[in-house]
């Protein structure tokens, strides 16, 4: 069995992660003003070289707003954050979804998977189709889930990146490290011939330039997972709640 290496986070990290864990859990609230870098490393016991690049990052994660001469402010994460905020709010939970994060992830899914076969059919060449159906065939080889899980996802891609949209694939990439956690826990309840026939469906309709029927297999077929997670996935750690935050 292979060991992977233990890596220590480095104190910026540290120092990131407990700034983010108080702005999610509300202890430190929308618009309040921070310490002065002075001194908040003295009081965190850190370099303020440290703190000073926690707070570039924090801002550029959509978590604080410097502003010039003034100070640094917290942001209200849900109106102001960003991709980047997404990822740490999902990285915060332990890699985990609460029930409102999921049914936001598979709506969001949903409507663009379905947008993205309409248009692959609509504009696809023959390179795009040749690489989906090469993953196809890798995924129809396949037995193992997990693995099943990651050819799927490039398939998935294959088909944002066929919409010819430079958008589409850009922002999969973005949601990739979610995506492909919620696509494992799939690949555990759903079986793997079942979903090779609903993606070879799928690209098949688009092969033939047929977009309305591309759109409804992909529609179907997404709607089939979001059943499947809202009956199978034990929703984050005992406990969780959903994030809140307090406004001043």
């Amino acid at each position: 069995m292979p060991f992977q290496k233990i890596v220590m986070p480095t104190m910026k990290e540290l120092f990131v992660r407990q700034m983010e864990s108080m702005i999610l859990s509300g202890e430190l609230a929308a618009g309040e003003q921070l310490p002065n870098e002075r001194d908040l490393a003295a009081q965190m016991n850190i370099s303020r070289t440290v703190v000073n690049s926690g707070i570039q990052e924090l801002a550029k994660n959509g978590f604080v707003c410097i502003v010039p001469r003034k100070g640094t402010f917290v942001n209200d994460f849900l109106r102001q954050g960003n991709l980047g905020t997404l990822t740490s709010i999902f990285h915060h939970s332990g890699g985990q979804f609460d029930m409102s994060m999921l049914t936001a992830l598979m709506e969001y899914r949903s409507i663009n998977e379905q947008k993205c076969a309409r248009l692959a059919a609509e504009r696809h060449t023959a390179e795009d189709l040749k690489r989906m159906f090469e993953l196809l065939e890798q995924m129809e080889a396949c037995r193992d889930p997990e693995e099943c899980a990651e050819i799927s996802t490039r398939f998935h891609h294959a088909i944002f990146l066929a919409t010819q949209n430079l958008i589409y694939p850009l922002m999969y990439n973005s949601f990739e490290e979610m995506s492909m956690a919620v696509t494992r826990i799939l690949f555990r309840h759903l079986p793997l011939p079942q979903v090779c026939t609903a993606m070879r469906n799928v690209a098949e309709a688009i092969a033939a330039r047929d977009t309305d029927q591309a759109e409804k297999l992909m529609a179907e077929h997404t709607v089939r997972c979001s059943q499947i997670l809202m009956e199978q996935y034990p929703f984050g750690p005992v406990g969780a709640e959903p994030l809140k935050q307090t406004e001043q």
